[in-house]
């Protein structure tokens, strides 16, 4: 699906700016070719980042680095700002552009900075009583849980935090995790999508089924999900859908993503209260009342979703899954490795962690950034300590390889001091 972006250019300044034409040529190049092992298809696409040739970037899970298409939208954008002609947003196109690649209805989108700032929207605007519980895990971000922390100790709620199997066997098994923990004073149910600490997907549309049947809310930390999978949102279901384009999706920073359900577009008290705040005739659209806000990024989000379409969702997905599967492989042939990622492929994505017997992650972190400027990301939460590796579509086998050798090596001398 495409959508019309004439609109949101001739706001920006029509034939003037260089970013839709870099996409629409990179379209045409991207036109064909695409399966996981095609070198040379994926080696242009490399060369459409910043990426220094001898970085192996592992950690897309925190950050995404744009494309330089991403970039420039950004840059013309506050260029125009600066030169006193503010292009402001042509939100529709957004909204539809979102629409277009992760699913759900345009008008339930809402665009604030990050993942925290989506789910402390969704965690203030509810109308929690004493008593009430929500139901969480132990393995999610602060981003998706701190706002419960203090929704719940603000209006003496209580926080229920149940334990998740690792390495899951599978979805029921997850499913039931959560569920056991819930009891006639639930009120909210919130999860991850995928986790963060081992890249676990999670059973979400059980769970929304479940949810709805017992009158219960499923807000939906959807961090990693979008840029990573193919996934439809009305599928996924649930209440509410946060999200960080600035991760897999590859837009700029400072770039969150809000997904509203109908049902709650009219009812969600705002966090932020600007202009029309009060208007429910504008649905999900007063949340992107914020006053003075930098609209630079909306230009980049929308160039991003953009250039994941000309690389296609389906070609994305199957190349980071691809790579994915030759490191897990890799890591699982070493002696001393112990992935805590699960073995079925329905259960994950992009992302895969583990742990080497006798050797702390940090001090492997160390050692991979200065023998190979490895950027990786190591999950100390909960006192996990493992080492978790992100791929995606920058990266190519050689990076896998070699980062493959280093933890071989680790794995059999440790790490220098």
């Amino acid at each position: 699906m495409r959508w019309d972006r004439r609109r949101f250019v001739s706001v920006l300044g029509g034939a003037s700016l260089a970013w839709p034409g870099a996409l629409d040529a990179l379209a045409r190049d991207l036109a064909s070719g695409g399966a996981p092992d095609d070198e040379a298809f994926w080696s242009f696409v490399r060369g459409q980042f910043l990426l220094p040739p001898d970085r192996i970037y592992l950690n897309n899970g925190t950050l995404g680095p744009s494309p330089r298409v991403v970039v420039d939208a950004v840059a013309e954008h506050a260029r125009r700002v600066a030169s006193t002609f503010p292009p402001g947003v042509a939100w529709d196109d957004v909204k539809a552009a979102t629409a277009a690649l992760v699913g759900g209805e345009p008008e339930g989108f809402v665009f604030p900075r990050n993942t925290t700032e989506a789910m402390s929207f969704v965690a203030n605007g509810l109308d929690l009583r004493p008593g009430d519980e929500v139901v969480t895990t132990d393995h999610e971000h602060i981003g998706g849980l701190e706002p419960w922390k203090l929704a719940t100790k603000r209006r003496e709620a209580r926080l229920i935090v149940a334990s998740l199997p690792t390495p899951a066997r599978d979805a029921g098994e997850l499913a039931d995790s959560v569920w056991r923990r819930v009891t006639p004073a639930t009120r909210v149910v919130c999860v991850s999508h995928m986790t963060f600490t081992t890249g676990t997907l999670m059973p979400v549309s059980a769970l929304a089924r479940r949810c709805a049947d017992a009158g219960i809310v499923l807000a939906v930390d959807g961090a990693h999900p979008p840029g990573m999978l193919g996934i439809d949102l009305a599928e996924v279901g649930g209440d509410f859908y946060a999200s960080s384009p600035h991760k897999w999706l590859l837009a700029p920073q400072g770039t969150g993503l809000l997904y509203i359900t109908r049902a709650w577009r009219e009812r969600l008290w705002p966090t932020l209260a600007s202009g029309g705040w009060d208007d429910l005739s504008l649905g999900a659209h007063r949340f992107n009342h914020m006053g003075t806000m930098d609209e630079s990024r909306l230009a980049g989000l929308l160039a991003a979703l953009e250039f994941m379409q000309a690389i296609g969702r389906d070609r994305v997905e199957a190349r980071v899954r691809y790579l994915r599967d030759t490191l897990e492989q890799g890591l699982r042939a070493i002696p001393g490795v112990s992935v805590a990622t699960p073995a079925d492929e329905a259960l994950k994505g992009a992302m895969v962690s583990f742990a080497i017997d006798g050797v702390e992650s940090a001090d492997l972190q160390r050692h991979l950034s200065r023998a190979a400027d490895v950027r990786t990301r190591v999950i100390g939460e909960y006192g996990y300590g493992w080492m978790r590796l992100s791929t995606h579509v920058y990266n190519v086998p050689a990076d896998v390889e070699r980062v493959l050798e280093l933890l071989a090596s680790a794995a059999r001398d440790g790490v220098p001091a």
